[in-house]
Parts: C-alpha cells; sequence; structure tokens
C-alpha cells in the first residue's frame, strides 16, 4: 500500500477509540447490498438489547428515557430498505449516543475503506483542533487555496463548530475533547458519512495572515490524494509512533517508544515486546542513564500485561493499573469467552473467564487485580519522564495515569482525550442479519488514585502542542532542554 493508502486506512481505522481490536465482520458492505426495512428495525431492536444487557452501564452518560426516545425515533425513520452502509452509520450513532468511547459499530468505517479502496472519492478536509479552533493540516485544495494551517470557518455555508457536533453523532467518546482527538484522524470518513454523493465542499477560512479565504475543495481519490500531496506538500513528523525505538541521547539520558502494548501473534509467540523492553533497560543501565524519557505520544494502548512488566523496571513499590476492576456478568460475554475456549486457564483471561461463568447474567461483581511487584535488580532508579498527548489512547493514558499515580515518574505534554477512569475491557457480540460486529465495556475502571472525575491524565509538565507543518520534533526537543536544565543546576 502507498504511503498515501497507508495513512488514509490508518485514519479510518482510527475513527473509533484506539484499543484492542474486536475481530472485523467479513460481511460485505457495498451499496447493492440492501436491507429490507424490516430487517432494518429488528437489527436496531437487536442492538438496542443487546447493548443494554452486555455494555457494563449503557446509561452511564445517557438517561434511560432519552435513549427509549432516541430508539423510537430512529425505528420511526426506518420507513423503506436501505443499504448495508446507510444502516451501519445508523447503527454507530446509535452506540455512540451513550457517550462511551468503548462502545461502537465497526461496519461504517469498514465501508469507508471499501469505498476508497474501489476508487471512490472522499472529501480532503484533514483537520485538527485546537481550543475550538479547526486548522487544516493538509492542503485541501489542488489550486492551493487552502494550505495547512488554514483555520476553518464554514464548510458549506454552515459554521464549522455546527459540523463539529453534526458530525461527533458518529463518534464514541466520553466528552467533547475526546470526539475532536479521533475526528483529527477520521474527518474525511464522517464527512463521507454525511455527504456520501457530495463531488466537493464550500469552504470559508482564514488564512495565516488573516485575510478571508472562500472556494470549493474537490473530492478526490486516493491517487489524487497523492498527487495534491506533491504539489502542496506539508511537512510532518517523521517518527513512526506505531514502530519501537530506543536510543542513547547522550548526558545520561536515554529515549524509549515501546510502540502500542499489542503484537501480532507471531510475535506474542517469540515475546518480542518484552524481549525488546528488557534489552532496552538493560542497555540503558549499563550506560548509566540518569534519565528516561517514556514516549506514550499517538499511543492506541493495548494490553497492560505488556504496560506492566516495563514499568516493573523502574517501579519502587507493588502497583496495579485500576484502584478498583468491577465486571459486568451477560450471555454476550459468556459466549466470547466460550468461544475462547482454549485460551490459558492460568492466565487473566481464564481467570476473567472462570469469574464470569459463575455470575449470573447482569450483576455487576468485583475482580480482584494482583498486585505487580517491582522488578528484581538491576533496576533503573533514575528519574522517568512520561510524553502523552491527546491521542495517547486506551492503555496508553493507563500507563501514564499508574506512573503519575504511583509516583513513578512525571507525566509531559498535554492532557489526554482518552480518560484512565474508565469503561473498558472491550469485548463483542454480532447482529445476526447483517453481521456487524459491536463491541461494549464490560468492566469499570477506576485509576490507581481513586479519582473517578471524567477528565484525562493531566500532565505535571504541560508542554505546547507541535505545531503544523514542521517536521521536527519539538515536543521532544523542548522536553529534552528542560531535563538537562534542571540536571545541570547546582
Amino acid at each position: 500500500m502507498t504511503e498515501i493508502g497507508r495513512r488514509v486506512a490508518g485514519m479510518a481505522a482510527a475513527m473509533m477509540l484506539a484499543c484492542a481490536p474486536v475481530a472485523a465482520s467479513g460481511q460485505e458492505t457495498g451499496p447493492e447490498a440492501v436491507l429490507s426495512a424490516e430487517e432494518a428495525r429488528t437489527e436496531l431492536d437487536l442492538l438496542y438489547a443487546g447493548l443494554e444487557q452486555a455494555h457494563y452501564d449503557l446509561f452511564a452518560h445517557r438517561p434511560r428515557a432519552d435513549y427509549d426516545r432516541l430508539h423510537a425515533r430512529m425505528r420511526g425513520e426506518i420507513n423503506g430498505p436501505m443499504t448495508r452502509q446507510t444502516a451501519a452509520i445508523l447503527f454507530q450513532a446509535f452506540a455512540a449516543y451513550g457517550r462511551v468511547g468503548h462502545a461502537r459499530v465497526d461496519a461504517p468505517i469498514q465501508g469507508f475503506v471499501s469505498h476508497i479502496q474501489h476508487g471512490g472519492r472522499i472529501l480532503p478536509v484533514f483537520i485538527r483542533v485546537d481550543e475550538g479552533r479547526v486548522m487544516l493540516t493538509e492542503a485541501a485544495d489542488a489550486e492551493g487555496r487552502f494550505p495547512a494551517g488554514t483555520e476553518v470557518l464554514a464548510l458549506n455555508g454552515d459554521p464549522v463548530a455546527v459540523w463539529l457536533e453534526r458530525l461527533g453523532a458518529w463518534v464514541s467518546a466520553e466528552r467533547p475533547s475526546m470526539a475532536h482527538a479521533q475526528m483529527e484522524e477520521s474527518f474525511p470518513a464522517l464527512l463521507w458519512f454525511a455527504l456520501p454523493e457530495a463531488d466537493g465542499i464550500d469552504i470559508t477560512g482564514r488564512g495565516a495572515d488573516g485575510a478571508m479565504i472562500q472556494g470549493r475543495a474537490r473530492a478526490v481519490t486516493i491517487a489524487e490524494l497523492g498527487a495534491l500531496r506533491k504539489t502542496w506538500p506539508t511537512p510532518s513528523l517523521s517518527a513512526d509512533f506505531s514502530a519501537r525505538e530506543f536510543r542513547l541521547l547522550g548526558d545520561g539520558i536515554a529515549y524509549l517508544r515501546p510502540g502500542p502494548f499489542q503484537e501480532p501473534e507471531a510475535a506474542a509467540e517469540t515475546g518480542a515486546f518484552l524481549a525488546f523492553v528488557d534489552d532496552a533497560f538493560g542497555r540503558l543501565i549499563e550506560a548509566g542513564t540518569t534519565d528516561l524519557v517514556l514516549d506514550l505520544r499517538n499511543n492506541p494502548g493495548g494490553d497492560n500485561s505488556l504496560s506492566d512488566p516495563m514499568i516493573a523496571w523502574f517501579a519502587d513499590e507493588p502497583f496495579r493499573f485500576a484502584s478498583s476492576f468491577t465486571l459486568r456478568a451477560s450471555v454476550q460475554a459468556k459466549a466470547w469467552y466460550q468461544a475462547r475456549d482454549g485460551m490459558a486457564a492460568g492466565g487473566i483471561l481464564g481467570r476473567l473467564a472462570a469469574a464470569e461463568a459463575v455470575q449470573p447474567n447482569g450483576a455487576r461483581y468485583p475482580f480482584e487485580l494482583e498486585m505487580n511487584a517491582p522488578r528484581p535488580e538491576p533496576r533503573f532508579h533514575g528519574r522517568v519522564h512520561v510524553l502523552v498527548n491527546r491521542h495517547s489512547y486506551s492503555n496508553a493514558a493507563s500507563a501514564a495515569a499508574l506512573i503519575q499515580d504511583y509516583d513513578f515518574g512525571e507525566i509531559w505534554g498535554e492532557e489526554t482525550a482518552d480518560v484512565p477512569t474508565t469503561y473498558a475491557s472491550v469485548i463483542g457480540f454480532e447482529l445476526p442479519v447483517t453481521g456487524f460486529t459491536v463491541t461494549f465495556p464490560k468492566s469499570r475502571i477506576v485509576r490507581p488514585s481513586g479519582d473517578e472525575r471524567l477528565i484525562g491524565v493531566i500532565p505535571d509538565r504541560p508542554l505546547p502542542r507541535e505545531p503544523i507543518g514542521v517536521a521536527e520534533d519539538l515536543v521532544l526537543a523542548q522536553a529534552l532542554v528542560a531535563i538537562r536544565s534542571t540536571r545541570s543546576r547546582p
């Protein structure tokens, strides 16, 4: 796949909260696949019933009465056959209504990926949201009227704030900042949901010089998007945040980017992640490192079975990723565990399955998390500086919260969009007619400090976000300057 193709496919996959994914349905999502009105209504009913039964608390942020009204309205609007993609978009809006990041239907984004892979066009409006201001991160038109850094004021005549709210209806997120962070990786996909037949979009913007700009950005194929990027290139960070990296930076400082806390099945069998981490800590200890920069920016998260052994290298007391971990039993969860009957009985999944099996459906029950011991010597005893940003998701945010709450290190950067006190432990069930996979959280996790507020991980040392169109990693550079300055003081 080309770099542009990888970027768009990655953007599509990141539309929902990046967490350990449930297997995607292989069902066809083309426009020729049509559901009858009765099938669509039945699937919507089963979606609601399944979420109500399986979700830890579907009504945590929305009253049941509001959900009932939404269900009745959506059901009433299904008055004829609809394509699978239209149904998928409707169902995702229903799942996202609960404002829980780990409840979603991935079929719409799979339809988007299929659309672009088969030569479909997208509206090339890539954005980021900074304190309510929406900025283009790439050029949006072949004429160059809307370069990266343009502030978007309106789309098709409607204020951009209206569009953030409108498109946010398809984003599973606890709070607006979390929805906006996901839009930064999915805006063209969301625009396609809203305007599937659009051949372009009218943009009103403000240039870097303050001048007002108006014009139309034409819809493009992936190949045309690649040509647009070549014509109007925008520098960006060269770091591959999905890859692992370790460097000794001199002056007693080491840099470690572990990458996502997950690995392919083949790599998992060899213990590649833990081997990399163990080698990195062995080398930095041997080098006499006094300061470690642990980079969790743009990290989708994964499994604490990988992050906990990493943290054990510098922990100075026993720890665990949550102060409380409560689960809800359901027929859907029991079926999910039964389908994975081959899991190791002694592992955490085996313990979870055994606990689930004896609980009546609907019961909420505590699950005792084992404490993790610090690693035996040799262990790292220097200072730990953790870099996070709004795209540090799921277990990456939880790991940062753990390090902060146990005072194992300091957090640097910007507040995470994801929240460490959350509904998680994501598994799924399938709708019978469409085969759409519905993912849901079966647990309630409270961060180690016991703080139950709906907030992200707030840095101990805030750093400004990197500017648009700059290739140098200025956030890391600023952190290194600050670290070196504190070490040079008498």
